[in-house]
């Protein structure tokens, strides 16, 4: 009995060793850069109407294990559309473009499919810093800038060309709110990128 125990015992050492070096080998090496080119489309009440703009990330991530991953990002993304500006006793048309500079800090949560297809979700906290610009019909133009602090949530997926290269996508909601012009404007808006990323 004891002899079948231990071949029992080791059989399942041995088949649990090799799954874990099969799916530690899937993510070698751990770190990686990708750069992210999509689009950034407000979803808000207050930017109704504004169009879907040029969304850009580029990031730095290192994995702890094939499951659980760090990533550090900057960004770019930018909305525009047409508004009222009220002024006592005046009001103009003009175009409101909206800058966006995401600096961010996420978690990722993995799933290696296989060697070749790894899917994941996404989530953490960012500062963004807003450039806002209103070119008024043949009155100029003002601006406003601030920092707004907010979150981001969502998932992706990955296709490895070999163990250095990948290719994929990724799409994330974005919640944050800035102070422009002395009112509260949500930023909030879906993000959806194609990634090329790095690993090294």
């Amino acid at each position: 009995m004891k002899k079948y125990t231990c071949i029992l015992l080791l059989c399942l050492f041995a088949l649990s060793s090799s799954a874990i070096a099969e799916a530690e080998s899937f993510l070698l090496p751990y770190n990686y850069v990708v750069a992210k080119l999509g689009v950034y489309s407000p979803t808000s009440n207050e930017l109704d109407g504004f169009s879907t703009g040029f969304n850009g990330e580029f990031a730095f991530g290192h994995y702890f294990n094939p499951y659980f991953a760090i990533e550090l990002g900057v960004g770019y993304a930018q909305t525009d559309g047409d508004v009222i500006v009220v002024f006592p006793r005046a009001k103009f048309h003009g175009n409101e473009k909206i800058e966006i500079t995401p600096l961010t800090a996420s978690l990722r949560l993995s799933y290696p499919v296989n060697r070749w297809v790894e899917l994941y979700g996404i989530g953490g906290i960012g500062a963004y810093f807003v450039n806002d610009h209103i070119d008024i019909s043949n009155h100029g133009e003002i601006s406003d800038n601030t920092t707004a602090f907010g979150g981001q949530l969502g998932g992706g997926i990955n296709f490895n060309l070999t163990t250095n290269f990948f290719i994929g996508a990724e799409c994330k909601y974005v919640w944050t709110t800035a102070s422009l012009y002395g009112a509260d404007v949500n930023l909030g808006g879906v993000r959806a990128t194609g990634n090329f990323g790095v690993r090294f």
